[in-house]
């Protein structure tokens, strides 16, 4: 067989081509290696990414940009206010007025007279100051209190938002968690079954043993695939939460045993005026004597001074850019003064009215107070009994597990079934899910208790 040279052209054309390939090799590596990358967070630092991009905290810090700005815009009232104006009046018919005739000699005649320019305009400037109006006062005062009140809601946000990711991340530790207990007892159920399985071969143990060894296996896995599957629920849960696009990946960099290594909850600083709930209702207290006395202000008069200045041209023809043709000034100045008199008995009943909501905000206020001292000893209550009951339930899984190992012992001696290391796993697993739902019962119980303290 006879072998040919490459030809040139080939030769010429190899260089570049590989170059190209190389190139789209690297770009796919680069752009796989950046959709790999992932963030790890602790629950602090998912906190804070939350309250950066949130989307409902973002909401509530645009409405304290509109509170601010409202407080603003009312106190631009009561500076001095400048306006100035253009006017042109173009008469097709001048008017026409009649007046007897026994003015100008002609007695029972009517004469007809026009007066004015065809032509008019007038500039001028007008300023006004507000010197004082109660209700403008009050509701300055009003305005700055619902920035406040927008304050306080924002923090009511940042404390539900911090609640809401506490409770995610728990969830996808107790996830992760529960993943990696399942996982060690298959592990010991595997070992357990590929040794009986070279009992068999030695004649020492029958299939049924192997069989059903193998058949706890399947079932574990079974429940490692679902809580695998649960894990990633949680985990885009808590992306969900913070605000971070499901597409990205997101690895805890903590473990359920380091959330509930924390010791135990001093309650007594506990103080229902701090509770943002007593604090929000305090500031409706507040808007609400603000609306009395806004009511009451209303009784008093008001008063407001300006200053007018106007020029005139009055021409037979449009000419009004010659500057040797007059224009006519008119300057004036005053004070307004309005004074409330009679206004059919609305005002009181307003205040009235006022008075009465007042009366209701102070028993909103005292509710308030009751409801987070409730709020506290309930939730001390169940942080005390889930702190209990994990002790107890990690015990009964200890206990199960010792069970679980005697009785695996026994098997290989031949001193137990295959039926009684099955009863022994169920009640492993049992026991593994009591443990696994009263760690997550503390790490909610323990977050509801921190919120109750405002130390979330």
């Amino acid at each position: 067989m006879n072998s040919y040279p490459m030809s040139n052209k080939w030769t010429k054309h190899q260089t570049p081509m590989r170059r190209l390939l190389m190139l789209v090799v690297i770009l796919c590596f680069l752009n796989g290696a950046l959709l790999a990358q992932s963030s790890t967070m602790s629950l602090q630092q998912s906190i804070d990414y939350a309250l950066k991009n949130s989307p409902s905290m973002n909401g509530t810090l645009y409405d304290v940009q509109i509170a601010q700005l409202e407080t603003e815009k009312l106190l631009g009232i009561g500076l001095p206010q400048l306006s100035g104006s253009l006017q042109y009046q173009n008469y097709i018919d001048l008017p026409t007025s009649v007046v007897p005739g026994d003015f100008f000699g002609a007695p029972g005649q009517e004469i007809r007279l026009q007066f004015g320019t065809p032509h008019n305009m007038t500039a001028g400037i007008s300023a006004s100051q507000l010197l004082f109006n109660g209700s403008w006062l009050v509701g300055l005062q009003a305005s700055k209190a619902y920035v406040e009140l927008q304050n306080k809601n924002v923090q009511l946000s940042e404390l539900e938002l911090k609640q809401k990711v506490a409770e995610a991340y728990s969830l996808c530790v107790i996830a992760e968690r529960n993943v990696e207990i399942l996982s060690n007892t298959k592990a010991v159920l595997a070992q357990l079954r590929d040794e009986t399985a070279a009992l068999l071969q030695a004649g020492f143990v029958e299939q049924q043993d192997v069989d059903q060894l193998t058949l706890n296996v399947n079932d574990m896995d079974n429940r490692i695939s679902a809580a695998q599957e649960q894990q990633k629920l949680t985990n885009n849960l808590l992306k969900f939460t913070i605000g971070m696009p499901l597409t990205e990946e997101l690895v805890l960099s903590q473990k359920a045993t380091d959330l509930m290594g924390n010791a135990a909850i001093d309650g007594s600083s506990f103080s229902a005026d701090a509770n943002i709930n007593v604090q929000l209702a305090e500031n409706a207290l507040v808007m609400r004597e603000l609306a009395l006395k806004n009511e009451k202000a209303k009784l008093l008069p008001n008063a407001a001074a300006f200053y007018n200045l106007q020029s005139q041209a009055l021409r037979q023809e449009f000419n009004f850019f010659d500057s040797s043709k007059p224009w006519f000034p008119i300057q004036l100045w005053g004070v307004q003064m309005n004074i409330p008199i009679f206004t059919g008995g609305s005002q009181n009943r307003a205040i009235q009215i006022a008075k009465v909501e007042l009366e209701k905000s102070k028993v909103t206020v005292q509710m308030a107070k009751e409801g987070a001292s409730l709020a506290y000893q309930s939730a001390k209550i169940n942080y005390d009994f889930a702190l209990k009951n994990l002790t107890t339930t990690e015990q009964s899984m200890q206990l199960a597990q010792s069970i679980l190992d005697k009785t695996n012992i026994k098997f290989k001696e031949g001193l137990s079934s295959s039926f009684d290391v099955s009863q022994s796993t169920s009640q492993v697993l049992q026991a593994q899910g009591n443990y696994v739902q009263a760690m997550l019962s503390l790490l909610n119980a323990e977050v509801a208790l921190k919120k109750a303290l405002n130390n979330l």
